[in-house]
């Protein structure tokens, strides 16, 4: 299988390079290495490595016969945790040209199938304001144009994204555009909640912070799941656009998490919050019934994902 990954040097990117490194599979990373937290994957060898925009890889490869990759992943993008996504909105902007980029040359090199990585911050954040309603797919169909504003530019531009994907669909184009929520990992930068979180557990620091109100509302999902949902649903084919949430389906509050870190990392410090700072909505969890008929169960629970990133930080 021949396997284009734009942003491979990225979070996402690196963990599902090494699945296809894994299975022996022709890999060609694209990534500018702009992220001061970008590295490629290890396994990779030299001839795989595009250092470089990926715009300007699909300028440079748009007459390639239609079919040369099989499955291609766009995660080429802005990276920023929550203060850029709020502080500095102008800063995802930069995602409209790659995407776009992405699916003019898609329509021309026809891959067999394009994941796009869309988000659960495509939702409308109306919907995001009680703690009982678990977000479907079919809230935010590409098709249907009564949309809910998203949560902040970020998730318009994810909007955007998932747009191109079902305008592509009619020139060919068969894109899973997956909606992760709250993905998380040993090798995550610090700009997200969970990795800062752990690190100042690590640290043992007392009071311990948690940005916002703390009562606040994730799904977290480990990086692995990301990788064995995405690759489970592929492996079914993708026709047109098609879409999916990633997720437990299972809300937990941010003072929640670092309580079973602190747990058990085996220390008791006065939890402080952050009212002031940035946190985004209030209440997001996925339903996961789709996701379960291609992926039953995620594979890493919350407490050893938590115990694997403790043991992972210096």
């Amino acid at each position: 299988m021949k396997v284009l990954i734009t942003g491979a040097a990225g979070f996402l990117g690196r963990h599902f390079a090494k699945h296809h490194i894994y299975l022996d599979h022709d890999v060609t990373a694209v990534d500018d290495m702009s992220s001061p937290y970008a590295r490629w994957p290890g396994e990779l060898p030299a001839a795989a490595l595009r250092i470089g925009d990926a715009a300007e890889f699909f300028a440079r490869h748009d007459k390639l016969i239609a079919g040369t990759f099989d499955l291609v992943y766009h995660f080429a993008a802005p990276v920023g945790g929550r203060e850029k996504i709020e502080g500095d909105p102008l800063f995802n902007a930069d995602s409209l040209r790659l995407d776009a980029a992405l699916f003019r040359w898609a329509a021309k090199a026809k891959p067999k199938v394009v994941v796009y990585p869309s988000s659960s911050a495509v939702y409308g954040w109306m919907q995001q304001r009680e703690p009982d309603i678990p977000l479907k797919e079919v809230f935010f169909n590409a098709g249907n144009i009564q949309w809910m504003a998203p949560d902040e530019m970020y998730g318009f531009t994810k909007l955007a994204g998932e747009y191109l994907a079902y305008k592509a669909a009619p020139y060919g184009v068969n894109t899973l555009c997956i909606r992760p929520f709250s993905g998380y990992g040993e090798d995550q930068s610090l700009e997200y909640p969970m990795p800062s979180i752990i690190a100042r557990v690590k640290a043992r620091e007392d009071p311990l912070v948690v940005w916002g109100p703390g009562f606040q509302t994730r799904d977290f999902i480990h990086v692995d799941d990301v990788v064995g949902a995405t690759v489970a649903r592929v492996r079914f084919g993708v026709e047109g656009y098609q879409t999916m949430n990633i997720g437990w389906g299972i809300p937990v509050s941010f003072r929640d998490l670092a309580l079973r870190a602190v747990d058990i990392a085996g220390y008791e410090p006065e939890i402080v919050t952050l009212p002031d700072k940035p946190f985004g909505v209030m209440y997001r969890y996925c339903d996961p019934t789709l996701m379960k008929t291609y992926y039953p169960t995620p594979k890493v629970r919350l407490g050893e994902g938590i115990e694997r990133m403790l043991q992972a930080a210096g």
